[in-house]
């Protein structure tokens, strides 16, 4: 973490946050205190670099940040950090449309799992799904469904 601090690289400081707080890692190994104080450096770097009046892509740290938040206990920033996710999708800039598409499920389901309660965007629609969150978070692995 403090590799990826001294580097200021958006790219390391993701990744370092990620293996704290993503849902794909098992994080009963390392201490509680420690995971959190190092979570909210992290978090408070990738927002100096990207910040809320900024116009850079949100879409690509905020749900990262949003994690930290919510895992932290402070639902009300983890989830203006995926509404303003959301509305980076929207920005001027031209956007893929495929990439769009990729991500936004994703974040709809951050922010239907963050506020408790279904979000649409458009005609896409999320419920919240808090044993999924719960199951993630405690190491469970992630499963990938073949198509029939």
């Amino acid at each position: 973490a403090r590799d990826a601090i001294e580097r200021n690289s958006e790219h390391w400081l993701l990744a370092t946050l990620d293996q704290l707080f993503g849902p794909a890692h098992d994080h009963s190994h390392f201490p509680s205190h420690e995971r959190f104080a190092l979570g909210k450096e992290l978090a408070e770097h990738i927002l100096a670099r990207n910040p809320l009046q900024g116009d850079g892509h949100k879409f690509r740290t905020y749900p990262a940040v949003a994690r930290y938040y919510h895992e932290s206990g402070n639902q009300d920033r983890a989830i203006e950090l995926i509404e303003f996710a959301l509305e980076s999708l929207d920005s001027a800039e031209p956007m893929l449309d495929e990439l769009k598409q990729h991500l936004l499920p994703d974040l709809l389901q951050a922010l239907a799992n963050y506020k408790g309660e279904e979000v649409c965007y458009g005609a896409l629609c999320a419920a919240p799904q808090s044993n999924v969150l719960k199951a993630r978070s405690q190491g469970g692995p992630r499963r990938k469904h073949k198509r029939v």
